[in-house]
């Protein structure tokens, strides 16, 4: 009973596995004309698929050497003796800075194609958090930072996806911005 109960957990991840090496195996027959020094169309699809196959093939792997169900719920059980009662709570929920949200990211998708992307998406991430709780703003800066510089760098010189540079000055610091990453 315990192998087939094990055979049936690990059967979805198998067929996935099955299935993006086969689409893999397709993705690698992609007729397109190649430009140098920039990625083929082919190389998005083989990535992902290569990180699916890596996902689900790790948990085909640790399904199959994964202890049986009786033997954790004991383990379980001893953790919820020692552990500290006021962390089985549910968190407190905030319907307001939910709604808070929402109306950042509206504003957000208002203000992207006149202030540009990097400027719209570093004011939005760091809103997003302050609505969200975290109050330490020289962290709040410096992610919101980071990942707006990354975003533009990831879609921009990797991808090649053309984002919204803003207008009047917004566009000057969008392309200065486009300068310290490299990208033409």
């Amino acid at each position: 009973m315990q192998v087939v109960e094990k055979l049936r957990r690990i059967a979805p991840y198998a067929i996935i596995v099955l299935v993006s090496g086969y689409l893999y195996h397709r993705a690698l027959g992609f007729d397109f004309e190649r430009v140098p020094e920039r990625i083929g169309p082919d190389a998005w699809p083989r990535i992902i698929l290569t990180l699916l196959i890596a996902i689900c093939g790790y948990q085909v792997l640790r399904l199959a050497v994964r202890r049986t169900t009786s033997e954790v719920e004991g383990v379980l059980q001893s953790l919820e003796e020692v552990a500290d009662p006021s962390l089985l709570e549910p968190p407190q929920a905030h319907p307001g800075r939910a709604l808070l949200g929402i109306a950042l990211t509206f504003g957000y998708l208002l203000v992207f194609e006149v202030v540009g992307f990097f400027i719209a998406t570093f004011v939005y991430l760091v809103a997003l958090m302050y609505v969200g709780g975290y109050r330490r703003p020289l962290w709040a800066l410096t992610i919101s930072l980071a990942a707006s510089l990354s975003f533009v760098f990831i879609f921009m010189k990797i991808v090649y996806v053309s984002l919204p540079l803003g207008r009047g000055p917004f566009l000057a610091v969008s392309v200065g911005v486009m300068k310290l990453l490299g990208i033409h």
